[in-house]
């Protein structure tokens, strides 16, 4: 990836972060935008001169606009952002379920519109979607829906934005702080139980997920594809 631009949205922690990681080691040039100044300074920090960042809310369009107003060229847009609101219909608010949609399912659509303009032709777009789209979870109808939603939307954009790529990538169980929702004392017990029900015997971790998106960054003649990376957990 010597040479190319990779922009991560909600890159300042967990698999987004991971992601940055990797394309940095790879020789990427590498841009993170995210909604906290605070984290984005950190991750600046940590990730040195060859990444940069800038304030993102996707819910907000004329945030998404302005992020990628100057930035042609892009090769490679990873989108991670996301909320995993919990609860039964009955008892979940609607300010949670307006969250979750415009975050995870109307943030990256809008950050594909803005972007996709200023990428290269041959460039490639991986949407972060969830399993509970895919395997039914008591408590988390919303995020399903959401996640269902990212995985339709990006089928459909690997056939309006050919010939740049368009594939979504599917995490099971992910040990990263969006999983903090969690108290800390049940944690640990909620992993075990995932772990036992993949044929791998363990949850993932963002690096595994990272590697799979790079993979799909370079896979020259892959697109359309809802890919899971969840250990073997949705068999």
């Amino acid at each position: 990836m010597e040479g190319t631009h990779v922009v991560v949205i909600g890159g300042t922690s967990g698999i987004g972060l991971a992601i940055a990681r990797g394309a940095l080691r790879e020789g990427a040039q590498v841009t993170i935008g995210a909604r906290g100044a605070v984290r984005l300074s950190k991750t600046a920090a940590e990730l040195g001169p060859a990444a940069s960042t800038g304030i993102l809310d996707v819910t907000d369009e004329s945030s998404v606009r302005n992020f990628f107003e100057n930035k042609e060229g892009i090769d490679y847009l990873a989108l991670c952002p996301g909320t995993q609101p919990m609860g039964s219909i009955y008892d979940i608010k609607a300010d949670d379920v307006l969250r979750c949609l415009s975050t995870k399912l109307v943030g990256q659509l809008l950050c594909v519109r803005h972007a996709a303009p200023r990428m290269n032709r041959h460039g490639a777009i991986v949407l972060l979607a969830g399993s509970s789209g895919f395997r039914p979870v008591m408590g988390m109808s919303v995020s399903g829906a959401a996640n269902a939603g990212v995985a339709a939307a990006g089928r459909t954009l690997a056939l309006e934005l050919a010939p740049i790529r368009v594939n979504v990538l599917v995490p099971g169980m992910i040990a990263t702080p969006g999983s903090f929702h969690v108290p800390h004392h049940g944690r640990s017990a909620l992993h075990d139980s995932a772990a036992c029900l993949t044929p791998l015997g363990r949850i993932g971790s963002p690096e595994d997920v990272a590697t799979e998106v790079l993979h799909l960054f370079r896979s020259p003649y892959t697109t359309g594809l809802v890919h899971f990376v969840d250990g073997g957990a949705l068999l």
